[in-house]
């Protein structure tokens, strides 16, 4: 059984689908979703139940409401006769844990921010059979603060074969005006939230224009939101026309063929498969060496990654120091990590050998994350629990 609240636009839902669509033939699957209003991802040929049960508001109706999750996933769980229960994101976790059976339960972790729920945590980590995590950093520190039963790191599976052959496509002509002005094109990813630091970015590259006006460098953000600050900040660094919001595309990808080079600036991430998704159509990426996930994907060695304030000309990509303070949308506000990460923007585009050495490595790291190896990783660990 694979639990999970929701199968719309999100990474853990994109990830409880993937294993959905590889296990079903494999194993027999149960697909269990707290509401299916909204939902993209494909899981055709796979046993589904939706609970109708989805967000409510107020602490009473919150409560009564995974009361109820947990008396229809423990219904389910008996009929069915579920040997092992896998589920995805802290309030299918909770439903999993209090609705066990004769199951062995799987508790799957994938933000780094989940573990400042310290109750939360204690209690799942008590309760579960394994608690699975997305990195390896991230089951270190889970192993270290709550004691789990078992504990795994299983990477966060991208279909690598399919972004690049999606990334072929044809993008829509209204952004063709945007493409077509000379220079160079550095992407980003992620919905309209402060975690994802676009502030910082939008800084660092206005910086880089400046330092290097030869390269007419441009900013494109893909990604769910309205950006209207942004947009705003962008207008007065004089980028108004040098940053595209996107807003959501049905395929990234063919957006992402069009760049030159991929930038994360998070605060934090639990597994960055933006990333992973820029690498596999042969981005060089500059990231910040947030909790957790750049290093790993961008150093093989990525425990000598620990200095936040450092730069690391990595293995398949350049790590930059963590970005400190609070959100400053100022546009005559300008720190030193943003302005070390505009030269690193720099430093990768007037390198011809840095640049090409990195979009080769880019493409060939991304293979570790396929959908073969992943598969792999569960299976072991499915082998590992039931027998």
């Amino acid at each position: 059984m694979l639990i999970v609240p929701m199968l719309d636009q999100g990474g853990l839902e994109r990830v409880c689908a993937a294993t959905a669509r590889l296990l079903k033939d494999l194993y027999d699957v149960h697909l269990v979703v707290f509401n299916t209003a909204g939902m993209i991802y494909d899981v055709s040929g796979v046993a589904m139940t939706d609970l109708h049960l989805g967000a409510v508001q107020g602490r009473f109706g919150k409560a009564l409401n995974v009361a109820k999750r947990v008396r229809r996933v423990r219904q389910l769980k008996k009929r069915l006769r579920t040997q092992l229960s896998y589920s995805f994101g802290p309030t299918a976790n909770l439903v999993n844990v209090l609705s066990k059976q004769k199951d062995i339960t799987w508790v799957g972790v994938r933000g780094y921010g989940a573990l400042g729920s310290k109750a939360s945590m204690r209690l799942l980590c008590r309760l579960a059979d394994r608690v699975i995590s997305c990195t390896r950093v991230m089951e270190q520190e889970i192993s270290r603060q709550f004691h789990p039963k078992s504990s795994a790191a299983v990477y966060n599976p991208c279909d690598i074969q399919e972004i690049r052959e999606l990334s072929l496509c044809s993008t829509a002509p209204e952004f063709d005006a945007f493409f077509a002005q000379p220079g160079k094109i550095v992407a980003s990813m992620g919905r309209e939230h402060d975690v994802k630091g676009f502030w910082h970015l939008i800084k660092a590259a206005a910086l880089a224009r400046k330092k290097a006006p030869d390269l007419n460098l441009r900013l494109m953000i893909i990604g769910e939101g309205r950006y209207e600050a942004y947009r705003k900040l962008a207008g007065e660094l004089g980028m108004q026309d040098a940053v595209l919001f996107t807003g959501v595309q049905s395929n990234p990808f063919a957006l992402l063929r069009k760049a030159d080079a991929y930038a994360l600036t998070s605060q934090s991430e639990g597994f960055p498969n933006a990333l992973i998704e820029a690498m596999a159509v042969g981005l060089p990426c500059v990231s910040v060496n947030c909790l957790t996930g750049p290093a790993e994907i961008l150093h093989e060695a990525y425990e000598t990654c620990k200095d936040g304030n450092q730069t690391y000309y990595a293995d398949y990509g350049i790590l930059a120091g963590v970005f400190s303070g609070e959100k400053d949308l100022r546009a005559e506000s300008v720190s030193a990590e943003e302005r070390r990460f505009a030269d690193l923007l720099v430093a990768l585009f007037t390198d011809e050998a840095l640049y090409q050495r990195y979009q080769a490595s880019a493409k060939s790291r991304a293979e570790a994350f396929g959908m073969e190896r992943y598969l792999c990783a569960v299976r072991d660990l499915i082998q590992e629990d039931v027998s």
